[in-house]
């Protein structure tokens, strides 16, 4: 990849400012000038709290348009690395002192990831939690993170994986360990653009799902009884799928910066690995800040663990571009980055991945085809013609405008029909609200609604050792308009009921 400089003329108040610009085919100039100016950030060369040039001067220098640079800054200041003052102009969030280029720690160059290979496998007592049960037929009403099959092209679909089946590398005897290379090969491109996740096709893995890559990554690369941070509350599968791979699952708070580091390094100061979904956490919809990536991205490479990045739902993002990746922002080879298309298509694909650091992807690929893993040829050769004919950025595109239509109707109707016994937090990525509940408990709500089709989580389920607030997950992806308005008809009449029945005990 050739490299060129741009040497912008700024005025006198500024110093001389060199932005490096890959080029790169297939690239657009604002993503170029938003990675040159990420790139001088974390390296120092802007220092926490300077002011910026102005998008009109920065313009003029470069000799492009205005609207290129303001697209750019857009980006950065949506994932924290500039903040613009009204009247006062763009600087560099000063959030980011004590973390700059000087503080941020290479891992070791003796790090060896390999040193701790897979040694056996090992059965944890972790028991299936109620938020693992699963129901017949289609999800239930409010059922969190399930995409609308009904909208998936399946006819397109249907073709391409007929073409494959009739093909002949799709009986192929001895397929490539890490997955069919023209799917790897499609996902790099994929992510790289609309994630910013460095993806090299010869550090891609398929897999079935996330679940199956988190049991891969902790089998391949946890001895057993290694400790693990986990963000409490999160995700109850993760959790069972760390444990069942033998390692001791660490409950860490999270607060409204995503999961704070300094007390889990109280809590467990040996882990040798972090399981985190820095760009939308379940249950809370917390979006990680940038300055507690920095902070972790600065843990792992100092005492050599490992992150493991879940991006499940992220591409759904409704007021502006997609965050890019934690996985975007590691120069030091310790992020492990999960990702499904089973939320983006439809559940029953059974198609996920694992972007692997470079020292670790051959150990990944050998350890998955120990344990089985393998996705049939002919889905993976079906699944990379949707990703490089543009289908799945279609299907993207046309999803985002739906759900983000489905989630502000949801939360219409809530206000409209039950108002403040409920209250939604609006979050502008994913496929869930939390919403709190006020004058009765999310565990008896919860219970009242299975009878009547409704399946709301409770937040405390999500919970191993926290006290969250009294809330229920609600999903909405799935539903049409017409069922969200129903299915909030019959939540409305399941807190109206529970309330009577609370005014009706007699008091002790």
């Amino acid at each position: 990849m050739e490299q060129s400089t741009i040497v912008p003329r700024p005025p006198a108040a500024f110093p001389p400012l060199v932005i490096p610009l890959a080029q790169e085919s297939g690239r657009p100039l604002r993503w170029r000038l938003h990675q040159g100016f990420r790139a001088a950030i974390l390296n120092g060369q802007f220092e926490p709290g300077a002011r910026l040039p102005s998008t009109r001067t920065l313009a003029g220098s470069l000799g492009i348009s205005r609207s290129t640079v303001v697209e750019a800054f857009d980006q950065l200041a949506a994932e924290g690395f500039i903040e613009r003052r009204t009247g006062s102009g763009t600087y560099v969030s000063p959030q980011l002192s004590g973390l700059g280029a000087g503080g941020r720690a290479e891992r070791p160059p003796s790090a060896d990831p390999r040193r701790r290979p897979a040694r056996r496998m090992r059965l944890a007592s972790a028991a299936p939690t109620s938020l693992s049960e699963t129901f017949a037929g289609r999800p239930m009403a409010f059922t969190p993170c399930e995409p609308d099959v009904e909208l998936f092209p399946h006819r397109l679909w249907a073709r391409m994986l007929a073409r494959h089946a009739r093909a002949p590398k799709s009986w192929s005897a001895s397929p490539d360990p890490a997955g069919l290379l023209e799917l790897r090969q499609a996902l790099a491109a994929h992510l790289t653009l609309s994630r910013g996740v460095t993806a090299d096709p010869d550090r891609i893995i398929v897999v079935s799902g996330a679940r199956q890559a988190i049991f891969l990554c902790a089998h391949a690369l946890l001895d057993p009884g290694d400790d693990v941070w986990c963000e409490d509350p999160g995700y109850p599968e993760a959790r069972t799928a760390l444990a069942f791979a033998g390692a001791n699952v660490v409950p860490v708070p999270i607060d409204d910066g995503g999961i704070d580091v300094n007390a889990a390094e109280r809590l467990a100061p040996r882990a040798r690995a972090a399981y985190v979904m820095p760009s939308h956490q379940l249950p809370t919809g917390i979006v990680m800040r940038l300055r507690r990536r920095l902070q972790l991205l600065d843990w792992a490479a100092r005492n050599d663990a490992w992150i493991l990045e879940d991006d499940y739902d992220s591409e759904f993002c409704y007021d502006n571009r997609p965050l890019t990746a934690l996985q975007g922002l590691d120069d030091r080879q310790s992020v492990v980055y999960i990702g499904t298309l089973n939320k983006i298509t439809y559940p029953g694909l059974r198609l996920g991945y694992v972007v692997a650091p470079a020292a670790i992807a051959d150990a990944l690929a050998s350890a998955a085809v120990t344990m089985s893993l393998s996705v049939p040829l002919a889905v993976q050769a079906a699944a990379a013609d949707f990703i490089s004919e543009g289908h799945l950025a279609q299907h993207i595109t046309r999803m985002r405008g739906v759900y983000g239509e489905r989630q502000r109707l949801l939360i219409d109707e809530l206000d409209r029909q039950i108002g403040d016994a409920i209250r939604p937090e609006p979050i502008s990525v994913g496929m869930h609200v939390l919403a709190a509940l006020h004058g009765i408990s999310a565990q008896e709500i919860a219970a009242r609604g299975v009878a009547r089709g409704l399946d709301l989580r409770p937040l405390s389920g999500y919970a191993e050792t926290s006290v969250p607030g009294n809330a229920i997950v609600l999903g909405y992806t799935h539903l049409s308009q017409e069922r969200i308005r129903s299915a909030v008809r019959v939540l409305a009449q399941t807190l109206a009921d529970a309330h009577t029945a609370a005014s009706q005990r007699p008091s002790t």
